[in-house]
């Protein structure tokens, strides 16, 4: 079995406490695989792909950037502590594959002036529906030095706008037509909407988890041991 770094670190520790009992090692070796291995709370950031009432698009053949505000659930935007997150997944309701691509993103600012934490790459929905787009952990990351407010967007490029659907009676939105410059990575200003605020819903969210830090593992994983310890006494 190959040892991970908090596996190792474990075991230094075990070494250091003078634990005799290296029988049961293997077995709180594997149990602490366990722990590190288990994912944390998904976070959803967005109205969501099953967002109801979502039965109207923008007009089609233009382009659209937008970052949710709020939706019927509250404030779409998620406060997240200070850490590394693995973004799981985008989800879409589509209304219209058959133009234009889409791509997600996450932010930071408040309404009307943001600055990216991630930007996913342009998806080419396939077909109508529930578009859910997987990444593999690890691959598509933010990284927050201290508690953020933390949206959710999406653009359309190659005139696909009218690819997500919209409940136009709900939640706000800011929303921009006017020509955007595309974003392309984290850094980068998102500002100067044609619509700080706009009474809209678009179907859409981005899944992040928190990333545990090896330290974290490691206590968990000591505090397992302790216990296989102590029941084997």
């Amino acid at each position: 079995m190959k040892l991970n770094k908090s596996m190792k670190t474990t075991m230094s520790l075990a070494t250091a406490m003078k634990i005799n009992h290296i029988k049961v090692l293997p077995t709180a070796l594997a149990a602490i695989a366990c722990i590190g291995s288990a994912s944390a709370a998904v976070v959803q950031i967005g109205a969501g792909a099953d967002l109801a009432g979502a039965v109207s698009s923008d007009s089609a053949g233009e382009d659209r950037l937008n970052v949710a505000l709020t939706s019927p659930a509250g404030n779409d935007f998620v406060n997240l502590a200070a850490g590394t997150y693995n973004v799981v997944d985008f989800q879409l309701n589509v209304n219209d594959h058959t133009a234009g691509t889409v791509a997600p993103m996450l932010l930071s600012g408040s309404a009307g002036n943001f600055t990216t934490l991630w930007v996913g790459g342009d998806i080419d929905p396939a077909s109508n529906g529930i578009l859910d787009t997987d990444y593999t952990p690890g691959t598509q990351t933010i990284t927050l030095a201290v508690a953020t407010d933390v949206y959710a967007g999406i653009f359309t490029q190659n005139q696909g706008s009218a690819i997500p659907l919209i409940n136009l009676s709900v939640g706000t939105i800011s929303h921009d037509n006017n020509g955007f410059t595309a974003p392309t990575g984290p850094g980068d200003t998102v500002d100067g909407f044609s619509h700080s605020t706009l009474g809209r819903a678009y179907a859409f969210e981005i899944n992040v988890e928190s990333v545990p830090e090896p330290s974290t593992t490691a206590l968990l994983g000591l505090g397992g041991l302790a216990l296989i310890l102590r029941r084997r006494k």
